[in-house]
């Protein structure tokens, strides 16, 4: 059985955002990045509950450069999730997620990334077989000029709703005031510079789809699509960049499902033979503020 997504969410389901900064970065690259988001909630008018959902996150990248032309690329990211819903159901998920791979030159023009992913990811921090996840991601770079490059490539993960296969297109494209990065269908973003080295305003996109196992019930696991979308203000303190952006979530949902209970093959757009059937389900589409913090390094 083929499982086709609406469109909207089917653009929206994509891996998580801090690969997508590693392997995005052109003229810089991002070695420390701090994250807070706040939804502000809602009040049911029939259950009198008020909605809440908080995302936090940490992502640190270790290059170790070996030669001109190799680099080993090192790093953890660690993350933490809270929701409850209008009934009052309320949820705490962990992820931990470490990188290892390598950055290699392939001649004048050409270049990729190759990262294992191995994830650790549920209700509660523990390391054995439930919680645990192996992911990869492979991309390909073609470097036009200091200013624009275009990639291509796939990310994969052993999710618990079954194999996640993610192709990845994007580009990067520096001109004068403007800059765009795109690795799509992970995130897109659009800046304009109004103060050089001091203040960028810009509209952001990032999309995430991420499973966790959960300890407390009997052989479950929770499914979570986050999407947001915003306007931003970026302060750039030298080599530390603070962002404050204001916006929307999009289709934000969370799914629970009996552990062994999944597709044959998840792609973006469609799922092949999926015949779950949801325990829970609720949806909690909220406006929201993010507050990050990035140590970013000019390369």
């Amino acid at each position: 059985m083929f499982r086709i997504f609406p469109s909207p969410r089917t653009a929206l389901l994509v891996l998580f955002i801090s690969i997508c900064k590693m392997i995005m970065a052109q003229q810089y690259v991002d070695l420390v990045h701090i994250q807070h988001s706040h939804s502000i909630g809602k009040v049911d008018a029939i259950s009198f509950q008020q909605t809440n959902f908080t995302e936090s996150s940490v992502d640190l990248l270790v290059p170790i450069k070996l030669d001109s032309s190799k680099t080993i690329l090192t790093g953890f990211v660690g993350e933490r999730t809270y929701f409850n819903d209008r009934s009052g159901n309320a949820m705490l998920v962990y992820g931990l997620m470490l990188k290892a791979g390598l950055n290699l030159s392939h001649g004048k023009s050409w270049s990729g990334t190759y990262v294992l992913l191995p994830r650790i990811a549920s209700s509660d921090v523990k390391l054995n077989g439930n919680s645990f996840q192996l992911g990869a991601i492979a991309i390909l770079k073609k470097k036009y000029s200091e200013s624009f490059n275009v990639k291509f490539g796939v990310y994969t993960n052993a999710e618990f709703f079954g194999p996640f296969i993610v192709p990845v297109v994007g580009f990067y494209l520096h001109k004068n005031r403007w800059e765009m990065n795109f690795a799509l269908p992970i995130n897109a973003d659009i800046n304009y510079t109004l103060k050089e080295n001091l203040l960028a305003v810009g509209f952001r996109y990032d999309g995430i789809s991420r499973s966790y196992f959960r300890y407390n019930t009997a052989n479950r696991y929770i499914e979570k699509a986050n999407n947001e979308l915003g306007l931003y203000a970026r302060v750039n303190l030298k080599e530390w960049h603070l962002r404050l952006m204001a916006g929307h979530s999009l289709w934000r949902e969370f799914w629970e499902y009996e552990s062994g209970d999944a597709a044959a093959v998840s792609l973006p757009s469609f799922r092949i033979n999926d015949y779950r059937t949801a325990l829970y389900e609720s949806a909690l589409d909220e406006l929201l503020i993010k507050l990050s913090l990035t140590y970013r390094l000019s390369i």
